[in-house]
């Protein structure tokens, strides 16, 4: 949990300032320890960047893994919970920043070339849970919901002020979807 903390950390100091203007300094800072330290265990801001997206996504999907596998609320509620795990608790890094869109695509690319990251694990997670919760008749329409809540769910990170904002609206996309 204390890495996840630092890496949510080190995020929000690269969409402040945007990659090339965030320096080892500020990233030490953020994550508690000395410039050296970050040196010495990642080598260059590259490493960090990817470390702290695979550190993220790994949690995140650890996060999301146990609220699907909960029953402890309405279908409704446990995917609005998953999707507000998965991205919804972030828009707060990516909104107000003028880097935060620079950031995010970075953060794909990363995360795209990580063993860690599991988008389709994700997609694969809800649709499981849409199918066996009955809010699909099938594997395949379950799929094409899940997919489209994907969808919706990275539209609204780009525009949400707030994850108030982003919780509000995400419900009003699963409802809509689910129906």
């Amino acid at each position: 949990m204390q890495d996840t903390i630092a890496a949510q950390k080190i995020l929000t100091v690269f969409a402040r300032y945007g990659f090339k203007k965030t320096s080892m300094e500020d990233i030490a800072q953020a994550a508690g320890l000395s410039r050296q330290s970050i040196y010495n265990r990642f080598g260059s801001k590259e490493a960090v960047f990817d470390w702290t997206v695979e550190t993220i996504t790994s949690e995140i999907f650890r996060q999301v893994t146990k609220v699907l596998a909960a029953k402890t609320e309405t279908p409704l509620e446990t995917l609005l919970h998953a999707f507000d795990i998965s991205t919804g608790n972030h828009v707060s890094i990516w909104s107000g920043t003028s880097h935060g869109a620079e950031i995010i695509d970075l953060a794909m690319a990363s995360a795209n070339r990580s063993s860690a990251y599991q988008s389709d694990g994700f997609v694969t997670m809800v649709s499981e849970f849409i199918l066996k919760s009955g809010l699909a008749h099938d594997a395949s329409l379950a799929e094409d919901k899940a997919f489209v809540l994907k969808l919706a769910s990275k539209g609204l990170l780009l525009i949400a002020k707030s994850p108030e904002e982003y919780s509000k609206e995400m419900r009003r996309v699963i409802s809509a979807t689910l129906d």
